[in-house]
């Protein structure tokens, strides 16, 4: 297939990722059913034993906490990490929301790699676990990560966070969406319109394609051209979506629908070259710059989307982790 995007060289280019790709990805079908529950062992079970053995499994230095936090008549579990040093410090904090297509993830997931960071940056950190579709629809998930959010910076003192260090919101996939409606949420609630002071959002999904406005459709070719090269198949998308009930429409589930953009805290965008929501990233950079917003994003030429978890032992894998960090410390100014 021609590819129509603009930014098609991002799609290969990374000799390893394009092996694996050809070989994971080249037979899959691509309107394969989806078992909710399957996926749900995969990305609990399955994923996070491999990251576990992937990448260094920090124990010590760190105090691990999960907190109950209520919800409209139930609750969510937020879970704390918090550098294990002199108990008079206080710590930069970051709010994380893990991805799983709507229907799937959990604190687990990214359990591994949040151990590390809050172990190497010395940094407080407070993940969301959100309630997930299909039994729990648009905009529930938004819904509980405020929440958390909010509950986050309420107990800053309990997570041994000085919000005066920095605070950021950060989540990959459609936490990565999930994050960055937090910081728009933020900025129009003068409780914490300046809370804020930066976004780290990994592999964003950030609008339906079925909304995308016409004036933004040539910049927005990558849904189609790799619709099924990947991880991320169109009927998957589809399906999930549907699950979650999302709304192509709405502002509240698309940041590339929201008006305006100034005024929002400092982004760093990490993107995937082979995926699917590749140009949604590259655009939403674009139009965080056109509203007078610091941002810097990097794109990882051939990489499918969620690469980071399927082999966390390549080296744009590696990358990617050391240019998370990176990240962090420019959004805290460290």
């Amino acid at each position: 297939m021609t590819s129509t995007s603009k930014y098609a060289q991002y799609s290969f280019g990374d000799p390893e990722w394009d092996k694996i790709c050809a070989t994971i990805f080249a037979n899959r079908p691509s309107d394969a059913p989806i078992n909710v529950e399957h996926f749900r062992r995969q990305m609990s079970v399955n994923v996070v034993e491999d990251l576990k053995k992937s990448l260094p499994w920090i124990e010590t230095g760190l105090s691990i906490t999960d907190h109950k936090v209520p919800v409209d008549g139930a609750e969510i579990t937020v879970r704390s990490y918090i550098p294990d040093v002199d108990s008079a410090d206080t710590f930069p904090l970051m709010i994380w929301i893990h991805g799983g297509a709507w229907i799937a993830g959990d604190l687990g997931l990214d359990d591994s790699d949040l151990r590390i960071l809050c172990t190497s940056l010395k940094i407080s950190i407070a993940s969301v676990d959100y309630r997930l579709a299909p039994e729990y629809k648009f905009p529930t998930p938004i819904d509980d990560s405020l929440v958390g959010f909010k509950w986050a910076i309420a107990n800053a003192g309990l997570l041994r966070a000085d919000l005066g260090k920095g605070v950021i919101v950060a989540g990959s996939s459609a936490g990565g969406n999930l994050a960055a409606q937090v910081a728009l949420h933020a900025r129009e609630d003068p409780l914490y319109s300046k809370t804020i002071s930066g976004q780290l959002l990994q592999m964003p999904f950030l609008a339906l394609p079925a909304g995308y406005p016409d004036k933004y459709k040539d910049d927005l070719r990558s849904d189609e051209d790799l619709a099924d090269m990947g991880l991320l198949v169109k009927s998957f998308q589809t399906r999930t979506r549907e699950m979650a009930g999302l709304d192509p429409t709405s502002p509240r589930l698309s940041p590339l629908l929201v008006p305006s953009l100034t005024g929002l805290p400092r982004a760093y965008i990490q993107i995937c070259g082979r995926d699917p929501l590749r140009d949604e990233g590259i655009l939403y950079a674009k139009l965080l710059q056109d509203a007078g917003v610091e941002v810097r994003s990097e794109i990882y030429k051939g990489c499918p989307h969620a690469f980071t978890h399927v082999n966390p032992n390549t080296e744009a894998a590696r990358k990617w982790r050391r240019d998370a960090e990176e990240g962090i410390r420019w959004l805290l100014g460290l």
